[in-house]
């Protein structure tokens, strides 16, 4: 992997290029969105994301993964990715651990109508019980199915309210949530203006298609504006880091 931004052009570890001051927002914590899209802007091939992968994006996606203390995603992208829990590994907890996390991510699935299978392997962790976060209106038996294999989250009424979602997250001590999709939570993140960070990995193929972008849900009043970090290439891949311009990041 080489940095080629900020200057001068240097071989540099994926551990070296993310570490950074992240500290949380007031009552929520710091928020990264880390996607993968292809040169002409699709998220998928064939309905999932790892066709557009490469080792080198396998290698970003662990290194962003020893950063949060939850991980959190749209059930949709959940299912269809078929979620594993967080690596528990040595290796991968004193990673974390060096990195200031928890020593087990969590991972907090969005759903407002709790179409989840208790008995899928997200579910199966010994080390890390998943978080559910739903409305107030969501069906109450499905809650109960669900809180016996993860701890559930209610935050709003009629819908997912992700802002007070973070806060409930903080609550628990969560300092970092990395968010991995699908493109309509991250649109209603970047709406909330809730969205700290950007992580996109650019994978050097045209797809066509209908695939949807990282970021698919109505059109901003004003345009969100980022400030790039830095960029890494590997095997003709690009892995661009910005950040929300409101605040410069130490």
């Amino acid at each position: 992997m080489h940095r080629i931004l900020p200057a001068p052009t240097v071989e540099i570890d994926t551990d070296d290029a993310y570490h950074n001051t992240r500290q949380a927002r007031g009552v929520r914590p710091w928020l990264i969105v880390n996607m993968i899209s292809s040169a002409d802007g699709a998220m998928t091939i064939d309905g999932v994301s790892g066709g557009l992968a490469s080792p080198g994006d396998k290698d970003v996606f662990g290194t962003l993964r020893t950063l949060p203390d939850v991980i959190l995603v749209g059930a949709g992208t959940a299912i269809a990715e078929d979620y594993n829990p967080p690596s528990s590994s040595v290796s991968v907890r004193a990673r974390r651990l060096g990195q200031g996390a928890w020593p087990v991510a969590r991972v907090a699935v969005v759903s407002n109508s709790l179409s989840l299978d208790p008995t899928a392997r997200l579910f199966g962790s010994r080390d890390s019980r998943p978080i559910v976060i739903t409305s107030q209106s969501s069906d109450g038996d499905r809650r109960d199915r669900l809180a016996e294999v993860a701890d559930i989250v209610v935050a709003g009424e009629d819908r997912v309210d992700l802002g007070a979602a973070l806060e409930s997250l903080a609550g628990i001590g969560a300092s970092v949530v990395l968010c991995e999709g699908g493109p309509s939570l991250n649109a209603q993140l970047v709406a909330a203006d809730l969205v700290d960070e950007m992580c996109i990995s650019l994978s050097p193929m045209i797809v066509g298609g209908d695939a949807r972008r990282i970021v698919h849900g109505a059109a901003l009043e004003v345009p969100a504006q980022m400030e790039l970090r830095h960029v890494l290439t590997e095997d003709h891949y690009l892995f661009l880091r910005y950040t929300v311009s409101r605040e410069v990041m130490d």
